[in-house]
């Protein structure tokens, strides 16, 4: 059964349609890249599937109790704190009724941050923007979502850290949690994803495979596409010599 199902789905920005009728399904276990020209609504998207925009039109439907984490390109961390306790105020982790769940919870965001390579003693003031993101990635990690939405996670990082970030993902998302990315990161793609989503002028058109995959399987479409146009062509010309 889909973790989630988006049917006939509507988004607009303005008079520019983000989705046009478009439909998803995720399934448990897909680490999904989706990509597309910049502004064609995939940061959208991504907050609708997190419960944060609503839609115009269609439905989002999704299994009982699914917890998805979504994280933004540029995560907001309040300043006046370290980086641990300005990520414990932003997951509202020392609300956490049952002591047992909120030590749990605290051991685990504490864990993350070791395998990021981060100091959460650090000042976030002073943080520089790769570890703003490791932090935020720390967090979001900790969480253990079902569904794990990325906006640019690998911005500002450096080698190491998106390769850690990769077998961190590579390991922990598959079977029973799933994972969609945006990224312009290619090799990222070709390491981390398994289905490559593309969204183009509101149609979202489905790939299985890496980008690695995606390039060939479009190149191949685009081959047939012109051989087709030119059959038309040439078809055009035989009507307007016999008219």
């Amino acid at each position: 059964m889909p973790f989630l199902t988006l049917a006939e789905a509507e988004l607009s920005w303005g008079d520019m349609p983000l989705l046009d009728h478009a439909s998803l399904s995720i399934e448990p276990g897909e680490r999904i890249g989706l990509i597309g020209r910049n502004g064609t609504g995939k940061s959208s998207l991504l907050q609708v599937l997190a419960g944060l925009e609503k839609l115009e039109g269609g439905e989002l439907t999704q299994q009982d109790g699914l917890h998805a984490v979504y994280l933004e390109q540029e995560p907001r961390l309040d300043e006046n704190l370290t980086l641990r306790d300005a990520l414990i105020a932003r997951g509202a982790l020392a609300a956490i009724a049952d002591e047992r769940d909120r030590w749990e919870r605290l051991a685990k965001l504490d864990e993350y941050l070791d395998r990021l390579a981060l100091a959460g003693e650090a000042l976030t003031q002073t943080a520089s923007g790769g570890e703003r993101k490791k932090a935020a990635l720390a967090l979001a990690l900790s969480l253990e979502p079902d569904l794990l939405l990325l906006d640019e996670p690998t911005n500002h990082l450096d080698v190491d850290s998106i390769l850690q970030l990769e077998a961190i993902l590579k390991s922990e998302y598959r079977s029973g949690r799933s994972l969609m990315v945006i990224t312009h990161d290619r090799a990222f793609l070709d390491s981390v994803v398994t289905r490559i989503l593309e969204l183009d002028r509101g149609i979202l058109r489905s790939y299985p495979g890496n980008f690695a995959a995606y390039e060939a399987r479009k190149t191949e479409e685009l081959a047939a596409e012109e051989i087709e146009r030119r059959r038309f062509d040439k078809f055009w010309a035989q009507e307007e010599v016999w008219i």
